[in-house]
């Protein structure tokens, strides 16, 4: 007989519910059995001691019948499709055997997760370059996840996320990180490291000003116009013009002569932002 196509009787999962109860059942069975076993044992002589191991779980009894698949039929215990004997279940049962079952089990199981905050940080020039301070402290959220978990041999063989509902959200940790540098005693809101041109020409800037010695030129992405600040070299500056080369962390520095001009350059330099 191929003892995967057996099923449990009805009457038998009308008391259990998935297949843990029906291996207490089973165990149930088996000191019931003990019990019997014990009374009758001075009229039978054909009793054989067998060790029944139900998913890596094993009880002693006591049996009259030939074979594994008599045994547990002999109890109206009927294994599902998929369960399995790995014994040879027609095989002739002997005094001493086991008989090992492994059982298959779709099953849910719900829980709760921690589901971690995320990090984000702010720049500020109210702090010092280095600074750090956490505004906002993160809290990690919970979700509900439900799992269908498939087990065979008591052993988890999958588990697949089927449902997760939210309890409650994550709150995330604001952390404001310092832009702001010292220099010559001054304070400045940050410090750029830029490449630095010159220029010369007279007239109106876009901003409406006239050049003069302080004006810059700036991409307003990265600096914007009206900022004051000072590059080491030359001095205070003011951002007031534009430039169709400036593009990016690029700024170009006024002289009033191409001498001066040809003397700056192209150079690298610190400026710091007010």
């Amino acid at each position: 007989m191929n003892f995967q196509g057996l099923k449990i009787k009805d009457r038998i999962r009308e008391k259990t519910e998935g297949k843990e109860t029906f291996i207490k059942v089973l165990a149930a069975a088996l000191v019931v059995n003990l019990g019997l076993i014990g009374f009758y044992a001075a009229a039978a002589h054909d009793f054989k001691d067998v060790t029944l191991t139900v998913n890596g779980k094993s009880a002693q009894t006591k049996t009259m019948r030939n074979s594994a698949d008599d045994m547990l039929r002999n109890w109206d215990v009927e294994l599902d499709e998929k369960d399995e004997i790995l014994n040879d279940e027609n095989a002739r049962l002997k005094d001493g055997d086991t008989v090992e079952v492994k059982t298959f089990e779709v099953k849910k199981e719900t829980i709760r997760e921690e589901v971690a905050f995320k990090k984000k940080t702010e720049y500020t020039s109210d702090l010092l370059e280095g600074e750090k301070k956490i505004t906002t402290e993160g809290v990690n959220g919970v979700d509900k996840v439900t799992y269908e978990v498939i087990c065979f041999g008591g052993e988890i063989q999958e588990k697949k996320e089927v449902e997760r509902e939210t309890v409650s959200k994550p709150v995330t940790q604001v952390i404001q990180e310092g832009t702001a540098v010292s220099y010559n005693g001054v304070k400045y809101s940050r410090k750029l490291t830029v490449s630095s041109t010159a220029y010369c020409l007279r007239g109106r800037t876009a901003t409406g000003t006239s050049t003069h010695r302080g004006t810059i030129a700036v991409d307003p992405r990265v600096i914007p116009l009206g900022s004051y600040g000072y590059v080491p070299g030359y001095g205070e500056v003011h951002a007031e013009d534009t430039g169709g080369a400036i593009k990016g962390k690029i700024i170009d520095v006024w002289f009033p002569s191409n001498g001066q001009c040809r003397s700056w350059g192209r150079r690298t330099v610190d400026i710091y932002i007010k």
